[in-house]
């Protein structure tokens, strides 16, 4: 008896092997892992009572000496562009080195006295800069278009060789739909709601910081060159494409 048992033990071993390494082989884990679905790029959707034509383009052109400057451009559509933040970032872009002083200047509308003006003897890194507003102490209230402007200036003496660039930013608050939005979306899904819901800046800033935390990742550039495309920024979206 003892000795039958044994070999019905056995037999049902064996018969079992087979089918257990054919399950086993069909296992989903052994199976390469799927690729995580790629992101499109972003798509900026602009407020429909926007003011237009508020941002203009800084072009290098021979000033005093003969030297051409670089091109400036504010990081910013060409209508009056929003943030829900109290002290935002602002963001610009040069073509090229400068060893010529460079100005950037906050105004309030009916306030001849700038809210803001600060400055550097000369500006040697091309490509996309940053002024936190929170560093300088500076608030902006809600509903009020400010301009902000940024400019070479080859001669302080004669400004009118100055090359000027300028747009416009104005504070609102979130509605209920991009506060739901928000409520949970993190990295690239609160630059996307940001940029959906038309909040231009906080787009910008947003991806801008995830862009600073992986500098290298050329799929996050693709991401800011695609939305400066859509403001008509072409020189600064061909910079982050090389």
């Amino acid at each position: 008896m003892k000795a039958l048992a044994l070999l019905l033990t056995t037999s049902l071993l064996i018969s079992h092997t087979p089918a257990q390494a054919q399950a086993e082989t069909a296992k989903p884990a052994d199976a390469a892992p799927a690729a995580p679905a790629k992101r499109g790029l972003l798509k900026y959707s602009p407020p429909k009572t926007a003011a237009t034509g508020t941002r203009i383009d800084g072009d290098g052109a021979s000033r005093g000496s003969g030297d051409k400057l670089p091109s400036l451009y504010v990081l910013a559509p060409n209508h009056t562009a929003l943030t829900t933040r109290e002290q935002p970032s602002l963001f610009w872009y040069q073509t090229g080195p400068a060893k010529t002083r460079f100005e950037l200047t906050l105004t309030e509308p009916k306030n001849p006295k700038p809210l803001l003006k600060v400055g550097t003897d000369k500006s040697e890194q091309p490509g996309i800069h940053r002024i936190s507003l929170a560093k300088q102490k500076i608030t902006l209230k809600p509903g009020v278009s400010y301009k902000w402007t940024i400019a070479w200036v080859p001669d302080p003496a004669n400004r009118s060789q100055d090359v000027i660039a300028s747009g416009s930013i104005q504070r609102i608050e979130p509605d209920a739909k991009l506060t739901a939005a928000l409520a949970d979306a993190k990295g690239m899904d609160k630059v996307a709601a940001y940029a959906q819901g038309g909040i231009w800046y906080d787009a910008l800033e947003a991806l801008s910081n995830e862009i600073d935390a992986a500098p290298k990742d050329k799929d996050l550039r693709a991401q800011r060159a695609a939305l400066l495309d859509q403001a008509g920024l072409k020189d600064a979206a061909a910079g982050e494409r090389k």
